[in-house]
């Protein structure tokens, strides 16, 4: 064989075996939640917050630390594959320190009564709080309050908005969320933001999606920033494609506003919100 037909036979034998890789790369995905009617899940959750409050020449340290169970059961599929879910926390157990304050505890499975700190948590547990409905793209289509509870208002958790059209590794694709912010004069402020996700990785079936909450209104005071501290998150959801479902998600946030009281005032936000239904032993958020 002459020196340039080896040349070339190489060639040839270096695009055979990139094509296969190629082609994976290019393939696209056709994301969709899909449920059945009766089924349930259990989402055990893990949440730690640390908020560091600096405030004329003071500085105040709260954590809390909490692991429940969120239980979701579809309750009515229509035709479209809409799904109606019923919403209830199954369990509590929360920690929470205070600089200057003795720590507080409290464990549902265990405690008879709920600490003055923990107060909204009476006569929620174990009770059925809300219905959602929420399309096969994971659009929320309605939502009725059954029992009152803390959070009634936020997004839900069962579901991130997923494209319309299919999608390859590596394209994102966004949602508007504008956010309201109260104001003391009764009037609310409207603040530009969105959420940009990105298809990260295809493994065995599951899909890694990263987020992250981008404000699009410039220039916001810092006393405004701070009331709203808490939506500058980020991170990642798993969803499995053959089952059509959401197995994980963890959300994180650390931001610091500084000003927001004048000067030398600072307050800084740091959570992570963990949220998983795998059921493997070796799930630290599963075995809680």
């Amino acid at each position: 064989m002459t020196q340039s037909s080896f040349r070339l036979s190489f060639i040839a034998f270096f695009m055979a075996m990139a094509l296969p890789a190629v082609l994976a790369a290019e393939e696209e995905y056709l994301l969709r939640y899909r449920y059945t009617k009766g089924d349930v899940r259990e989402w055990n959750v893990r949440q730690s917050l640390r908020i560091t409050m600096s405030l004329k020449g003071k500085t105040d340290t709260t954590e809390t630390l909490s692991r429940s169970t969120k239980i979701w059961k579809v309750v009515d599929i229509a035709e479209d594959g809409t799904a109606t879910f019923e919403y209830q926390v199954g369990n509590v157990k929360m920690e929470k320190s205070q600089t200057g304050i003795d720590d507080v505890k409290y464990d549902s499975r265990i405690d008879k009564d709920i600490p003055p700190a923990f107060r909204p948590l009476e006569g929620i547990i174990g009770v059925p709080l809300a219905e959602l409905t929420i399309g096969p793209l994971g659009e929320m289509k309605g939502k009725k309050v059954i029992t009152d509870y803390a959070g009634a208002d936020e997004e839900n958790r069962i579901a991130i908005p997923l494209p319309k059209e299919r999608i390859a590794v590596g394209e994102s694709w966004e949602f508007n969320t504008p956010i309201e912010v109260p104001q003391h004069d009764g009037t609310v402020k409207k603040i530009a933001a969105a959420q940009s996700f990105t298809l990260e990785s295809v493994e065995t079936g599951v899909a890694k999606i990263r987020f992250e909450t981008k404000i699009r209104t410039p220039s916001i005071d810092p006393q405004t920033e701070s009331q709203i501290i808490d939506k500058y998150s980020k991170g990642f959801v798993r969803l499995d494609l053959d089952a059509g479902h959401l197995i994980s998600q963890e959300t994180t946030v650390d931001k610091t506003v500084v000003g927001f009281q004048g000067n030398g005032s600072s307050i800084r936000h740091h959570s992570r919100f963990t949220e998983c239904c795998c059921g493997l032993k070796s799930c630290e958020v599963c075995l809680q």
